[in-house]
This record gives C-alpha cells, sequence and structure tokens, in this order.
C-alpha cells in the first residue's frame, strides 16, 4: 500500500511539471497559480493518507478532482489533465466503500468534464473527441481498478482479522487443554489418595482386628501352657491361622499401594497368579471389548473387587476356582465375579463387602450380589462411563 501512495504524489508532480514547461517564461501569474495547485495536492495528499484524526477525507478528495480539472480550464488544448482525474478517482474508489457516494462522484467528474470540453470548444474552436475518450476510458478502467484495490484490502483485512482470532481461539484451547490435563491429573491423584486412604482404613480395621484377635489369643496360650497343653496347642493353631490372615491381608494391601508402570491387565494377571500361588485358587479371566475404555481412575477400583472377591471366595466358601468376566464398551465396564465355594442361603454383608459397596459407589456404580447353598458366590459391579464422564 505505502508504494501505492508514493506513487500517487509522484504522478501529480510529474503531470504538475510537464504542464509547468509549456507555460510561457513571460507568465508568471499562470507559473505561481500552478505552484499553488501542486501545493494543494501535496497538503491535501498528506491529509489524506498521514493525518490519522483528519476527518473530512472525502471533502479533500473532491477537491483533488476540482483541482484536476483546473488544469483542464488552464490548459484547453490537452487532456493530460484526466491521468490527474483517474488518479483521484483511484484514490475515491480505495477509501470510499458506500456506492451511493461513487455515483454522486460520477455525476460530479460527468458535470466538470463536459464543462472543460465545452470551455475548450468555445476557446480554441476544437474538440478532439477521440481523445477525449480515450482519456475517458482511462478514468473509469482507474474507478474498476480502485475498487479492486479496496476489496483486495477489506479481504486482508478480514483475513487478518479471522487470523487473529483463529490465533486467540487456539491459545484459549490450549489453554483449556492445559487445563483439562491439568484437572485430569488433580483428579487421578485425588482417586489415588482416595484408595490409598480406603486401604489404608481397611489395613488398620482388618488387620488390627486379627493382631488384636491374635494377642488374646497368645495370652491365653500362655496361660494354658501350664494347665492344659491340647488346650494350648489349639489356640496356638488359632493364632497361626490368625497370623497367616493378617499377613496376607498386609501383602495384598502393600501391593495395591505400589505404582508400578503396568497396564491394568498386567496387575490384575499378577494378583491372580500370586493369589494361585499362596492360596491354590485358579482364576480364569475373560474379556470382552477393549480395556482401553477403563479410565484410570476406575482401575484401582476394579482391582480391589477383583482382590476382595477371590479374597472372600477362598476365605468364607473354600473355593478352589473363580471365574472372572470383564465386559469393557465405551457405555460402560461391567465386572462379574462368580466361584465355586460353599455358597449359603443367607448372606450377612461384613466389612469386606460394606467396604467393596461404599468403594463402588463413590465412582458412579452399582453392585449387586448372590449366593445359593452348594452354589458358589457372584458378585457384579457396572459403571456407566458416558453418566461417570458426564
Amino acid at each position: 500500500m505505502g508504494w501505492l501512495i508514493n506513487l500517487r504524489i509522484v504522478m501529480f508532480l510529474l503531470i504538475s511539471y510537464m504542464y509547468y514547461l509549456r507555460i510561457p517564461d513571460s507568465d508568471l501569474f499562470l507559473k505561481g497559480l500552478l505552484v499553488l495547485i501542486v501545493v494543494a495536492f501535496m497538503l491535501n495528499h498528506y491529509l489524506i493518507f498521514y493525518k490519522d484524526a483528519f476527518q473530512h477525507e472525502l471533502r479533500v478528495i473532491y477537491l483533488d478532482g476540482v483541482l484536476s480539472f483546473g488544469y483542464g480550464y488552464l490548459f484547453p488544448h490537452s487532456t493530460l489533465y484526466l491521468i490527474l482525474v483517474g488518479v483521484v478517482t483511484v484514490t475515491l474508489f480505495i477509501l470510499v466503500s458506500e456506492s451511493k457516494k461513487h455515483r454522486i462522484y460520477g455525476l460530479f467528474f460527468v458535470f466538470l468534464w463536459v464543462s472543460v470540453m465545452v470551455y475548450t470548444y468555445l476557446r480554441t474552436g476544437t474538440l478532439d473527441i477521440i481523445d477525449n475518450l480515450v482519456s475517458i476510458s482511462f478514468v473509469a478502467f482507474t474507478a474498476v481498478v480502485g475498487n479492486l484495490i479496496r476489496k483486495l484490502i477489506e479481504a486482508s483485512e478480514v483475513m487478518s482479522e479471522q487470523f487473529l482470532q483463529l490465533n486467540e481461539a487456539h491459545e484459549e484451547l490450549s489453554t483449556a487443554h492445559q487445563q483439562l490435563q491439568e484437572y485430569s491429573a488433580q483428579a487421578e491423584e485425588s482417586a489415588k489418595i482416595r484408595e490409598r486412604n480406603r486401604i489404608a482404613r481397611e489395613i488398620h480395621d482388618t488387620v488390627g482386628h486379627k493382631m488384636t484377635a491374635l494377642f488374646v489369643q497368645m495370652e491365653l496360650a500362655y496361660e494354658l501352657i501350664n494347665h492344659d497343653l491340647d488346650k494350648a496347642r489349639d489356640t496356638m493353631n488359632v493364632c497361626k491361622d490368625l497370623a497367616q490372615e493378617a499377613l496376607e491381608e498386609v501383602r495384598f494391601s502393600v501391593q495395591a499401594l505400589k505404582e508400578e508402570e503396568t497396564t491394568f491387565l498386567s496387575s490384575v494377571n499378577k494378583l491372580l497368579n500370586e493369589f494361585h500361588q499362596s492360596t491354590g485358587l485358579k482364576s480364569n479371566v475373560e474379556i470382552q471389548g477393549d480395556p482401553s475404555h477403563i479410565p484410570s481412575t476406575l482401575q484401582p477400583t476394579l482391582i480391589r473387587m477383583i482382590q476382595e472377591s477371590v479374597t472372600n471366595a477362598k476365605r468364607h466358601g473354600n473355593a478352589t476356582v473363580s471365574s472372572i468376566k470383564l465386559v469393557c464398551i465405551p457405555e460402560k465396564v461391567r465386572i462379574e465375579v462368580q466361584d465355586n465355594g460353599m455358597g449359603a442361603s443367607l448372606i450377612i454383608p461384613g466389612f469386606g463387602l460394606k467396604t467393596m459397596q461404599d468403594r463402588i459407589n463413590e465412582m458412579g456404580g452399582v453392585l449387586s450380589y448372590g449366593s445359593k447353598q452348594s452354589q458358589g458366590f457372584h458378585i457384579t459391579a457396572e459403571f456407566p462411563l458416558n453418566e461417570k464422564n458426564g
């Protein structure tokens, strides 16, 4: 745009200089008048393009048009002035977008052009129609060019604005994405902390209870050593069982607290393999769907549910086999655990089931279970992922 602005004033100066050369040296008045017109052109140029606070650009453009037609009156033998009119026309169509103002300028231009031709004919007695038509065609062409330049400038400004808006939207989206990642990390860390707190409470309640019972039985055994050795041996066996159960509970709880860089499935398989080696209970795992649908915050709950289920199957049902079915779809995750233990016609929820119920409720899931005598125990938990994510 800068080169076009500078070219405009150069055209004014060059054509004015060509007219100046045609003035006889003796005609000082006409030379002085031409100099004043040149000064007016330069001042108008400054007001239009370099005075940001100037509010009368349209009036100054019209004044440029009048000055340009002034050359037609001063030099009636030449149509060179129409080149300056073309430059003014380009300026108008670049800076003004209202078609109404374009039409007014057109009428203003035709009026002045006709008046110059009439004046030229009256002054010289001749009129070069072809020369005038060629020059007028140039002026019409400059109007089209000016209009196209304005549209290009407007399109460029729109694209620049849209680019800025796109950058702002990208920055906002990046910020929102970063905040979402931070929130997700905080939520995951919070879920881990809650899980650790639950495990700590379980250790306190279950292991603490067993250790208290162990100390009571040890005290009893100590008292029975001198009176009844058979009862003392029985009591020591009870102490051994209590110690074994407490050790298993501590082992599984500590395993759940470890932060290992393993996948969900490898963690489940490791848990079940270690439980099989220590208790003899074998577990079969069936997976339907894609386990990657399981949110990371839900995985500790599923692992603890599996751990609690196989522990209860062995401890209370004396089961030898458990079947675990995991269904993973985008809408929900469902886990089912069935064992071949003794079962029971009446289920009285203990600490383990109640803790499992609380944990699953906190994650938005639903727990159900049932059992029949000699038909084992089955337990199911379902987590609707869409509701949870929403």
